[in-house]
């Protein structure tokens, strides 16, 4: 979903209302992904506890990318370099996460059916982020604080 999000962010033209409306939809995933692992998928994988760390460590420098991007405008002339940098920290969190806690490393035990269990409840937290305006205004409005900083 964010990578998909993030071709398509590149794709838009800068400063579009699309690729404002794109990073909008992109900030929201992100929470959610953040939200979801820290709250369901971390604490399932605790035996983990290098690889937590190392992702706790990842999510602050993605969110650090952020704050930087987000604060400058589209039409600066460094933007780009920005959003770059942003989605080059991004996808490399996403591949060290596929790679080292998908499926789930082998010191952490937990059964096929948990594994399902915790599935089914990150999706259904998933959607319930997702059709919550209250979440998607939260989003916006740290976005818009972050900006005005």
């Amino acid at each position: 979903m964010l990578k998909g999000l993030g071709r398509k962010i590149t794709a838009a033209p800068v400063n579009s209302a699309e690729r404002h409306a794109l990073v909008d939809d992109l900030l929201i995933e992100l929470d959610i992904h953040f939200r979801i692992e820290d709250d369901l998928y971390y604490p399932a994988l605790k035996e983990a506890t290098k690889l937590i760390a190392i992702a706790h460590a990842e999510h602050r420098q993605v969110v650090d990318q952020l704050s930087v991007l987000i604060k400058t405008p589209q039409t600066a002339p460094g933007y780009e370099a920005e959003w770059n940098s942003f989605k080059t920290v991004l996808e490399a969190h996403a591949d060290e996460e596929e790679r080292d806690l998908i499926p789930a490393p082998p010191e952490v035990h937990i059964s096929d059916a948990e594994l399902e269990e915790l599935g089914d409840k990150m999706a259904a937290k998933m959607e319930q982020y997702r059709a919550s305006a209250v979440h998607r205004l939260r989003t916006k409005g740290r976005a818009a604080l972050v900006r005005a900083l």
